[in-house]
């Protein structure tokens, strides 16, 4: 991943699901256990997987610069009132911002939907996502070992919708531009 470039955020869909799976099976014991609040096996993860609606929920992600491979992932599940984040990062691009940029552009889809509040609800000892909670104002509410982090959401407006548009269109883009260079790739390899 570059670190001189913007992370591009894209939505993941129902054909995603293989490599959102994978993402969270790459996670190591200690990262499951603070992203899904205990320890969790490969087959809980397809579980969990397979029962997202990539329709009604946001699932976004950062690739790596060959598009091949989930670097990050956030995963918005929305209810009628609200919606919970849960969020991971591949520990070799932890600090270069990935995090921040999906929390954003989960707050921008759930404005756009008029969601009134969206939270985390994760392990105390969750430093990376009370850093995240802490630096975007979130009301933290410890628990003992468990805390929730809350955040009440705006309305959309013109420009929430504008970026959303943007994010998906930018998205779209260098997708295609990944799809073509690694389809020429392939090509030149088969005639060298």
């Amino acid at each position: 991943m570059s670190t001189t470039n913007a992370p591009i955020t894209v939505r993941l869909r129902e054909s995603d699901r293989a490599s959102l799976a994978s993402h969270f099976i790459q996670l190591d014991a200690e990262d499951r256990r603070l992203r899904f609040g205990s320890n969790i096996g490969d087959e809980s993860l397809h579980d969990y997987v397979n029962r997202i609606d990539f329709e009604r929920d946001g699932v976004f992600a950062v690739h790596d610069d060959e598009g091949a491979r989930l670097l990050a992932v956030i995963h918005v599940a929305l209810s009628a009132k609200s919606a919970e984040l849960g969020l991971s990062v591949a520990t070799e691009v932890r600090g270069q911002g990935l995090g921040s940029a999906l929390f954003l552009r989960a707050v921008t889809f759930l404005r756009n939907r008029a969601t009134p509040e969206v939270f985390v609800h994760c392990l105390t000892e969750n430093g990376a996502m009370m850093h995240l909670a802490r630096k975007y104002r979130m009301r933290i509410i410890p628990a003992g070992g468990e805390t929730d982090a809350r955040l009440a959401l705006d309305p959309p407006t013109a420009h929430t919708v504008f970026a959303e548009w943007f994010h998906e269109y930018n998205a779209a883009t260098v997708t295609a531009v990944r799809d073509q260079a690694r389809f020429a790739r392939t090509l030149l390899g088969y005639f060298a």
